[in-house]
């Protein structure tokens, strides 16, 4: 396990909240897993996080983006270890 750097960038003119990232895989609970991001740029955020290997073998995970008052979306992914 190492940490991953997680990017973000955003259009528009501002983002009124730091936005975050809670990592899971779909079906499992695997705890609580969030990427704080900080501003890195204009529109651009980034947060250091990790994506543990899962014993089961299985290597599909989900990240959802959140910024807080405005919404969220999730994504769905393979990892390849």
């Amino acid at each position: 396990m190492q940490d991953l750097v997680f990017t973000v960038t955003f259009v528009g003119d501002k983002v009124v909240a730091d936005p975050y990232i809670d990592l899971g895989m779909p079906g499992m609970n695997m705890g609580r897993n969030r990427v704080l991001l900080k501003p890195a740029g204009k529109l651009v955020y980034q947060g250091a996080g990790v994506i543990v290997r899962c014993p089961s073998g299985r290597r599909t995970w989900k990240a959802k983006l959140t910024v807080p008052d405005v919404g969220a979306v999730e994504f769905v992914f393979n990892v390849i270890y």
